[in-house]
């Protein structure tokens, strides 16, 4: 592919909290060559949001990419776009298997929407959503994830809604308390061992 662009927000000072760092990393993995943009949720933010719908970005919400002059938004359909781009790379190889990664991944919003506004709201809020927001979606992943024998949703081979997971169990703060959930241990070991996220992971550490 052509280089790309990724632009979304720095969030609470956070290089991988959110949204964003889902494409990051399947770009990471896929090693395309990319740039990151972090955008301010500051005074300027409007005029840019106008600028976005402007030029096609209907939605004026971030993430987005932008490759060969043309933009692409939304967080699942830009991972879709990419795998589709790379000859399905991160797809199933049949209807089936393209149907159960289209409802691992329509879930994962709901996981996200959970946390979000449990972290905007309140800190009672927050500690209620650790309590039962994070194990029922833990329950609900440790499901999908029995079926195969491989770490990955489609067993050893990765697809876009396995980096989904892994990050929400990340920002989720969950990637330590997997013990009851072994299927989610195994993706997240394996997941960290993928030679190029690997490598991006060290990055963060430094």
């Amino acid at each position: 592919m052509e280089k790309i662009t990724l632009y979304y927000f720095l969030v609470k000072n956070k290089a991988t909290l959110a949204l964003g760092e889902n494409i990051k990393l399947l770009l990471e993995d896929a090693a395309i060559e990319h740039e990151y943009v972090r955008l301010t949720l500051d005074e300027t933010w409007d005029n840019k949001k106008v600028q976005f719908i402007e030029e096609g970005l209907y939605s004026g919400t971030l993430p987005y990419i932008e490759v060969g002059g043309k933009k692409f938004g939304r967080t699942i359909p830009i991972m879709r776009y990419i795998s589709v781009k790379l000859g399905n790379k991160y797809h199933g190889t049949n209807d089936e298997e393209n149907q159960l990664l289209d409802c691992v991944a329509d879930i994962t919003n709901d996981w996200f929407e959970s946390m979000k506004w449990a972290f905007i709201d309140s800190d009672k809020n927050m500690e209620n959503h650790a309590k039962v927001g994070t194990p029922k979606f833990l329950t609900i992943f440790e499901r999908y994830y029995s079926v195969q024998k491989g770490p990955y949703i489609l067993g050893n081979k990765i697809s876009y809604p396995d980096f989904l997971v892994y990050h929400l169990l990340d920002d989720d703060k969950a990637l330590n308390s997997l013990a009851n959930y072994p299927n989610l241990q195994n993706l997240a070991q394996s997941f960290v061992e993928r030679p190029n996220i690997k490598k991006y992971l060290a990055t963060l550490s430094q």
